[in-house]
């Protein structure tokens, strides 16, 4: 125990060749005027919020890596081919579940309706950069909207969404 206490008193004493510390900074309220009557109480508080949504990645042929190249896929009846149709021009936030990364530029999006929507991406930017999901700032509005919000993938790239595209299921049956 004294050793401890002997130990924390060189360490509190200011060593001889050591320079004297600086002057602490001045207090911000020596900086900040004071109200017309010193009496008078006041108060500053600054309160920020930041809302940080994290949407999860699901596996694709374009993010499946541990998938070889020569297993074929499972024979299934009827092959699902996805149609494109014009799109909402914003999709409300706490409605995306999930995503994909099926195409070069553009991610699809699954919202809690089962619905699939289509994300063209920005120019520049690889749905590839998306595998492990993304992240969207909350803003006032709670919508993710095209040419206005951007999202950011977990390696740092941040894409505006250009366009939404609704995909629609038709059976290709051959």
């Amino acid at each position: 125990m004294t050793v401890v206490l002997a130990l924390f008193a060189m360490a509190a004493a200011p060593a001889a060749d050591t320079e004297a510390p600086l002057a602490p900074p001045e207090p911000i309220a020596a900086m900040v005027p004071l109200p017309d009557s010193a009496d008078a109480p006041w108060f500053q508080v600054v309160i920020e919020q930041q809302l940080i949504i994290r949407v999860p990645a699901q596996r694709s042929s374009l993010t499946n890596f541990s998938a070889s190249q020569g297993e074929p896929q499972r024979k299934r009846e009827a092959t699902i081919v996805w149609k494109e149709k014009k799109g909402p021009k914003c999709v409300a936030m706490r409605n995306i579940i999930g995503m994909q990364a099926v195409q070069r530029d553009s991610i699809d999006l699954i919202t809690r309706q089962k619905q699939r929507l289509r994300a063209q991406l920005n120019r520049g930017c690889r749905a590839l950069d998306f595998y492990a999901g993304f992240y969207m700032k909350g803003n006032k509005d709670g919508q993710l909207c095209e040419d206005r919000d951007e999202i950011h993938a977990r390696s740092g790239t941040k894409c505006e969404v250009d366009k939404f595209r609704v995909m629609v299921a038709v059976r290709d049956d051959d």
